[in-house]
């Protein structure tokens, strides 16, 4: 039965009740908005919001509705808005207020409360919200409105400083433990020599000091534990800091009923070292997944450039030496860096990894185009006037996947520590009962020895840093991952699928045999500026072959590429028979056509040439996995692979784009787990259908979101020892759980008989972390994957 004051106010804000009144589970709400927050929360089991604070849906008033007024003025909106074209805008905001795993699934299901929201994305060491929206369906004044009164108000004040925070306030918070723990122990240096009943005078001031300098490091620097543990609690959730918590309370009320009683400073020394061990382990964590974090590793080892023009000539730059003012070209399918202006006359753009949207759009020379947007068709010339870093490709590579990665083994691993921690809980119960016929002022330190050494952290640092480890030693070998999930879906994958052309072949120009009329020399012209810019591996094979006889130089005129197709520049086609408007004329050769105004000029037809060691890695692999091959290419080759590959592979030539992505999907509805390799090109839609997607690079300069991971195309022959690195990432983890556990459980073993005083055990926990750090290094490190240092010439 509702109360009187529930009657008169909205059950989620508490503003007062409207004359039109919506109601849910007998709850009167003032707007559906309130309604459906409730429903969100009710579905999905986080009723709990409610209990964790009295005002938990804040209904924001005129003056906050006046004050984010300002995000609807264009000019003044910009630097918050990180991109924006036409409706759509995508804008991160800095909200304070979340501080657990329901904020986070709240804020990431905000399209069910606004239909104008579309999608939501949270970093929660940043407590940020990237946000996207359609401004025809709600305005940012409205988002800012909407995120107050479900009790997340944007402060726009520390949005660029919110990455700092957490380590100045961490800092502070050991400080303060770390001169608490010395001045204990160093005020207690007279009862650990035993003459302290001698000066009961300076014994009892000492006891008072120390209980002194406790209150600031129970108060601040073990608040974020309390916290913690008691939001668990709320929700029903068991985490690693309820025993922390449990042990902390443990120790310090019995240490104060000492001081008070004036036995002595209690365990005021055990209690300052357990806060300031674990802060330094919670220090170590946070460097750790800081060292291990892959945007970082993606800046460092990921050398993604563009062509940037100086003068009359071009050259790769890489785009974090990307300049205000420096004029660069995008090619056909190449995301652009960095915010730019198109000089170009017109440029056709995709920006589906950024605002979701699939639709193509049309920009005018002078427009600003945002990072993020992929150029479709022609090379087109921009101007930066925004300086970049990789870690925005990263967000778009991960943000902007359509597949769901989950960790098997961080489920599992969070799963055992649930039920661990449960038990210990339980133990230390049953411990603190049997101690009462034994030594009842012995149970404080045995019930906080117990909950101190079996926190699992060693446990829960195992999964970050092993698959961390290896993504980073990966990314040096020129094979860049995702993120850590991809690691497990590869470690379940048991099908690898090769793309022909530019995967398991190379192009090589001495293999290029030109038949039909004379070249002249503006024919050559022609091809050499057609082919300059061209992603696919024949066009790219042409221009080399031209470039022996000619020079480079600039042109007016903008080659259209259309992938798969071929590329067309002012009446003339360079292509495949359909593209160029004629008959196939060479049935069992790869041919590319070379037309003017449809009528035929001449034919190119290559031979194929297998990439080095190939055979190797197809012997290597056979025996691991099932193979098969699909290209778009002719069967011309198709005895020669017979010979390489194992008797059972299966090949399909002649195959489209949307062939080869539906050839995939039935091998998945088989049950089997794809790995697809190919070039990024043609392959886009069957590399994001694969269970894994591996795009094959040349030169690392074109961005493929649509793959989980890249790879440089010198180094596919080592491909069979990182797939096998990455299955042996299994016994890895295997190993540093069976450590974890070994040490959690000898170290409960001691504790429970007493043999353990609390002050050991807040000193081996952080050395647990310690050690698992060291096996996972070690482990991840002892095999060096290949290319090798040295030797690598003979490689």
């Amino acid at each position: 039965m509702q109360n009187q004051t529930e009657e008169k106010t909205c059950y989620h804000c508490h503003d007062v009740l409207p004359n039109t009144v919506f109601y849910a589970d007998e709850h009167a709400f003032c707007c559906n908005g309130c309604k459906q927050v409730y429903q969100l929360l009710s579905a999905h089991s986080l009723g709990s919001y409610y209990e964790q604070d009295a005002r938990a849906g804040i209904r924001p008033n005129a003056v906050l509705q006046e004050n984010f007024a300002v995000l609807d003025d264009e000019e003044l909106r910009k630097k918050y808005i990180d991109f924006q074209e036409g409706s759509i805008v995508k804008i991160t905001l800095h909200l304070p207020q979340i501080h657990c795993a329901s904020c986070i699934f709240l804020l990431e299901h905000l399209h069910r409360l606004n239909e104008g929201i579309l999608r939501s994305t949270i970093h929660f060491p940043k407590k940020t919200a990237t946000i996207t929206i359609n401004l025809e369906q709600i305005k940012l004044s409205e988002l800012a409105v909407l995120l107050t009164k479900i009790g997340y108000e944007p402060d726009f004040k520390v949005i660029d400083k919110s990455t700092g925070t957490f380590n100045k306030r961490l800092l502070f918070q050991l400080g303060i433990a770390g001169f608490a723990f010395g001045s204990i122990m160093l005020w207690s240096f007279p009862e650990y020599l035993g003459i302290d009943h001698t000066y009961s005078g300076i014994r009892n001031l000492s006891s008072y000091l120390s209980f002194a300098v406790s209150i600031p490091v129970l108060l601040f620097s073990a608040q974020d534990y309390f916290k913690s543990a008691m939001a668990g609690i709320r929700l029903r959730s068991l985490n690693l800091d309820i025993p922390i918590a449990i042990g902390i309370l443990a120790l310090y009320i019995r240490s104060c009923v000492a001081i008070f009683n004036q036995e002595g400073p209690g365990y005021m020394d055990s209690f300052a070292a357990f806060i300031f061990f674990l802060l330094i382990g919670k220090w170590f964590q946070g460097k750790t997944y800081q060292w291990l974090s892959f945007e970082r590793d993606f800046r460092s080892y990921f050398p993604v450039a563009v062509i940037k023009k100086m003068g009359d000539h071009t050259v790769l730059c890489s785009i974090d030496e990307l300049q205000v003012g420096d004029e660069i070209l995008i090619r056909n399918e190449e995301i652009i860096p960095c915010d730019c202006i198109l000089l170009s006359d017109k440029a056709t753009l995709d920006y589906s990894f950024v605002s979701g949207e699939a639709d193509w759009i049309e920009k005018k020379k002078g427009d600003l185009l945002y990072a993020g947007g992929k150029s479709m068709g022609e090379t087109v010339r921009l101007v930066v006037s925004k300086t970049t870093e990789r870690s925005i490709l990263t967000q778009l590579w991960n943000d902007g996947h359509s597949k769901k990665t989950e960790l098997f083994f961080q489920t599992r691993q969070d799963r055992i520590s649930k039920y661990f921690i449960a038990a210990v809980i339980g133990l230390a119960l049953a411990a603190s009962i049997a101690w009462i016929w034994i030594d009842p002022v012995q149970i404080p330190e045995i019930v906080t020895a117990i909950l101190i050494v079996a926190c699992p952290c060693a446990l829960a640092l195992s999964v970050p840093f092993v698959y961390g480890n290896m993504l980073r030693i990966l990314g040096k070998k020129g094979f860049y991952l995702r993120n850590t999930a991809i690691i497990e879906r590869i470690q379940q994958c048991n099908y690898l699928v090769f793309d022909k052309t530019g995967t398991l072949t190379e192009q090589d120009h001495k293999q290029i045999h030109y038949n039909g009329k004379a070249l002249t020399k503006s024919d050559k012209e022609t091809l050499f500026q057609m082919t300059k810019h061209a992603v696919h591996p024949y066009a790219k094979a042409i221009h080399v072959l031209l470039s022996e006889s000619m020079t480079d130089f600039e042109s007016d005129q903008q080659a259209i590429e259309i992938t798969g197709k071929g590329i067309s520049m002012n009446g003339f086609q360079l292509g495949s028979a359909a593209f160029v408007g004629l008959k196939e004329q060479n049935t069992d050769e790869s041919a590319v056509y070379f037309a003017r105004e449809g009528e035929l000029v001449g034919t190119f037809l290559f031979q194929s040439k297998l990439r080095h060691q190939l055979k190797e890695l197809i012997r290597n692999l056979g025996p691991t996995y099932s193979l098969a091959v699909v290209s778009g290419d002719k069967p011309k080759d198709l005895d020669l692979l017979r010979t390489i590959f194992p008797s059972g592979t299966e090949f399909r030539f002649e195959q489209q784009p949307l062939q080869k992505k539906e050839f995939i999907q039935g091998l998945q509805a088989k049950g089997n787990y794809t790995l697809m390799i190919g070039d990024g090109l043609n392959d886009a839609g069957a590399l994001n259908e694969a269970f894994v997607g591996i795009a094959l690079s040349e030169d690392l300069v074109r961005f493929t979101p649509a793959s989980d991971a890249i790879l440089k195309a010198e180094n596919l022959k080592y491909l069979d020892s990182y797939l096998h690195y990455i299955r042996n990432g299994k016994r890895f983890l295997r190993i540093c759980f069976a450590f974890s556990l070994c040490y959690n459980l000898t170290g409960i073993g001691f504790a429970v008989s007493g043999q353990l005083t609390p002050f050991v055990a807040t000193i081996l926990m952080p050395l647990s972390s310690i050690t698992v750090v060291s096996l996972a290094t070690f482990l991840t490190l002892r095999r060096e994957l290949p290319p090798h240092k040295t030797g690598s010439a003979s490689e």
